[in-house]
């Protein structure tokens, strides 16, 4: 991933990658600002990129507060709600229609729940490694089982945290196989970690974590799968989970299913062997191969 440009959305000064030609296909990571433990940013995308540049027109934007991208201006806005707002004003300043929607973890709540206040807007979604997503608990919310799974994870991780060595043992500990943790990639996001506005960040997520955020995804949540099962999400919908994710783990994304499949009439779901919660950094070329004949399979008129 090259020549990243940036964009001015509704004030926020936006960092993101465009290559290809064709259909548009829009790439969401995971995490949330104000991460203590990693960082993610639009060049978790970095092995599937060229893949995918060979069939769309494909964009990779750092979500609100990460990466490059610049912090919420109000404590307020440290929400999902927010974030999710970034990113479709994203798509609309793109200039795109009829778009294809891949997220990872909470970035797959994010086009989740995109899709479902937009519909007209998304040709299919790609839900991937979504435990934010999947009913029940979320890693890292209150829920006891939840806080113990992610602390047990952790308990190791070197200190300072964000340091490179922190976030290369925190990216092998929810992976299957660290290859696909290259330099290059840890290198960008300790840059990343050592921003002052990652340190801010962090310093206000001490508190609006869960004050703030948690509150807010916890009442959208409810609203959103209950949409889901109310039979609102009529968009072709492709889960994509790894069997080994320690973090979102599997059951989560089979519950999921269950609710997709009952009421999404093209909904489907690929499980990666050996792979842990980056699956499509694990396995790039499969995972690239799957969204691809995905889309090109059909999508809703």
């Amino acid at each position: 991933m090259e020549n990243p440009k940036f964009v001015d959305i509704d004030g926020i000064r936006t960092r993101y990658f465009e290559e290809g030609e064709g259909e548009p296909l829009v790439l969401f990571h995971g995490g949330n600002f104000g991460d203590s433990d990693n960082v993610d940013l639009a060049n978790n995308w970095d092995r599937n990129w060229p893949w995918f540049a060979k069939s769309f027109h494909v964009y990779a934007p750092d979500k609100l507060g990460q990466g490059f991208t610049e912090l919420p201006k109000t404590d307020d806005e440290y929400t999902m709600a927010s974030v999710i707002l970034h990113a479709y004003r994203f798509i609309q300043k793109m200039g795109l229609k009829k778009v294809h929607l891949v997220g990872h973890s909470r970035g797959g709540y994010l086009v989740t729940r995109l899709t479902l206040e937009h519909p007209e807007l998304v040709s299919t979604v790609v839900i991937v490694d979504s435990s934010t997503t999947a009913p029940g608990e979320n890693p890292g919310s209150q829920n006891e089982r939840a806080k113990g799974r992610r602390a047990k994870l952790l308990a190791d991780a070197p200190k300072p945290l964000l340091s490179k060595e922190s976030i290369r043992w925190v990216t092998e500990a929810f992976s299957y196989s660290g290859e696909h943790v290259t330099d290059d990639w840890v290198d960008i996001r300790h840059q990343v970690g050592m921003l002052p506005k990652t340190v801010e960040a962090v310093g206000k997520m001490s508190k609006l974590f869960s004050t703030v955020l948690l509150p807010h995804l916890a009442q959208q949540k409810e609203e959103t799968l209950r949409w889901i099962q109310e039979g609102r999400l009529k968009t072709p919908t492709l889960l994509a989970w790894g069997q080994n994710d320690p973090s979102g783990v599997i059951s989560g994304g089979l519950a999921l299913f269950d609710l997709l499949s009952a009421s999404t009439e093209r909904a489907q779901m690929h499980i990666f062997n050996q792979a842990g919660h980056y699956c499509y950094r694990e396995h790039p070329k499969d995972f690239a191969q799957v969204v691809t004949s995905f889309i090109q399979g059909g999508s809703r008129s």
